[in-house]
């Protein structure tokens, strides 16, 4: 559940994502979901805007640095299209081409003209549609490349899945349904291969424990024994995702 708070004394607004599994408070900060704070269910809302100011030094030092970022590399801002799109966690490197034409049906289409060329067509000048779209196509080569991976870590240690989707998500990398469904964030693809297989790993040991136990985490150590690592390594994960996907 997300609400949006301003504490006006200190001008740093942020936002409160209440967790089931949190058992403590963290402070999330990124240049583009801003300060997040996570508490656990339950949690007394009022002690939040202290935590916030007792942490004020290093939000603001960070939020600096994200300022310095965004006006050094002008694409931080998501506003510009796409002239490339590198897909790491498939290991695939795509060029895209914008056609402004009149089609029969307003709107856009979108095709892969040969081997690592995808093209949109239409209204191109509409940036939101072209978003849209490439989100689609985005959702078809996870499910063409990620899918089988996926599968494979299933038949390979013998987990029971009921279903697979992929969707974009804002906060989340994965999640699991108490049935065995496994969602899994679009945002994956531009990961590095290793931490691809992480979130999979972790979502697929949540079928058997859907909790963050001591037995949980012995089961993701089982299968992937840099969990520690890559877990660390997620903390900073959205630095992986262009900001013209983030953006939407």
């Amino acid at each position: 559940m997300l609400s949006s708070v301003v504490n006006h004394s200190l001008s740093i607004p942020y936002t409160v994502r209440v967790s089931r599994r949190a058992k403590s408070v963290r402070l999330k900060l990124s240049p583009y979901d801003g300060l997040v704070v996570v508490v656990p269910v339950g949690f007394d809302r009022t002690q939040i805007p202290a935590l916030v100011e007792s942490r004020s030094e290093w939000i603001r030092k960070a939020q600096r640095l994200y300022d310095e970022q965004r006006s050094a590399d002008p694409d931080m801002t998501g506003e510009a299209l796409p002239g490339r799109i590198e897909l790491a966690g498939i290991g695939e490197l795509w060029r895209v081409a914008y056609r402004c034409e009149e089609l029969q049906t307003p709107g856009i289409q979108i095709q892969e003209e040969a081997l690592g060329e995808v093209e949109l067509s239409g209204v191109v000048e509409n940036h939101a549609l072209c978003r849209e779209a490439l989100e689609g196509w985005l959702k078809h080569r996870a499910k063409q490349k990620l899918t089988p991976q996926f599968r494979g870590l299933v038949v390979e240690h013998g987990f029971n899945v009921t279903g697979l989707s992929f969707r974009k998500q804002k906060s989340r990398w994965g999640s699991c349904s108490t049935k065995g469904t496994i969602s899994l964030n679009l945002k994956l693809l531009f990961l590095p291969p290793e931490l691809v297989r992480h979130i999979m790993i972790h979502e697929l040991c949540h079928t058997l424990h859907m909790n963050h136990s001591k037995q949980f985490w012995d089961m993701v150590a089982r299968f992937d024994p840099d969990w520690q690592e890559h877990d660390r390594r997620m903390r900073h994960a959205w630095s992986y995702v262009p900001a013209w996907f983030v953006m939407k």
